[in-house]
This record gives structure tokens, sequence and C-alpha cells, in this order.
């Protein structure tokens, strides 16, 4: 499902960004090609606010319209791993391939911005940790 990202800054420094940490950000690629931080998703210890607990949106429920009063835009999350966590909890980081990004989205409520993990089914030789697996799409230039 994502539950952390690996992404390295242009002056070389790697970091580890895991979900639900309060204070967790995701790198984004800005259309002018700048890497934006945005807040990642909703933890449970924030019920109020107006965007959803978690910090995933299901591609089927985008496509199903659920995230319309959030007004989603999809953008490119940067890394160049991603963690899951399999049934006994079990940490594993995948690489994401060159040239390519998780698909995310910015949910705005009212003049606050939150990014969300957009997943879908996981590749086959994966299907063993989770049954759901964050969107790997090239990176729009």
């Amino acid at each position: 499902m994502c539950r952390g990202v690996k992404f390295t800054d242009p002056s070389g420094v790697e970091r580890k960004i895991v979900f639900p940490n309060l204070l967790s950000a995701l790198p984004i690629r800005h259309v002018d090609g700048k890497i934006k931080w945005l807040r990642w998703g909703n933890s449970l210890e924030e019920k109020e606010g107006g965007f959803f607990i978690g910090g995933w949106a299901r591609k089927s429920s985008l496509e199903q319209g659920k995230w319309d009063k959030l007004k989603p835009e999809t953008v490119s999350i940067m890394g160049h791993e991603f963690m899951e966590r399999d049934k006994s909890r079990k940490s594993h980081w995948i690489d994401i391939p060159e040239d390519h990004a998780i698909q995310g989205i910015i949910a705005t409520h009212h003049h606050e911005r939150r990014i969300y993990v957009v997943t879908t089914e996981p590749p086959e030789e994966y299907a063993w940790i989770d049954d759901r697996w964050p969107l790997i799409a090239p990176i729009n230039h």
C-alpha cells in the first residue's frame, strides 16, 4: 500500500518518509520541474478537517468520483524506492524504475492541500505482500 518513500534530494541527501508520522510530507514534481513538499494524507489522530483518513486513494474510487469533492489533481511523487509491509508487518523496499514515479493526487479542502498515493492491484509477483499497490507511472516531463 506504500507505507514509505525514499527520496534523494539534489544535494545527495537521502530522506526516508514513512506514514503515518503526523509531519510526513512527500516530494512531488511541480509543473515547473522543481520539487515541492506536501503533507501526506490524514492520520487517525486528525478525524476532523474534511480529508479522508489515511494516505491512499484507490484508483477505482477516483474513477467512481468519490474524491471529486476534494478536487483531485494528479501529480508525480518522486522517489527511488517505496516501502510495503507484508501480512507479518515485515518491511520490503521496492525499487521505482528510472524515469518513473508513484502517481499521487493532491486533495484540496478549503485552502489546505494534502497528497495521497494512488493505489491499484499489485503485480502478480508481489501479490503475496498486499492487495493494494502504488500506481507507478512514467514521469511527465
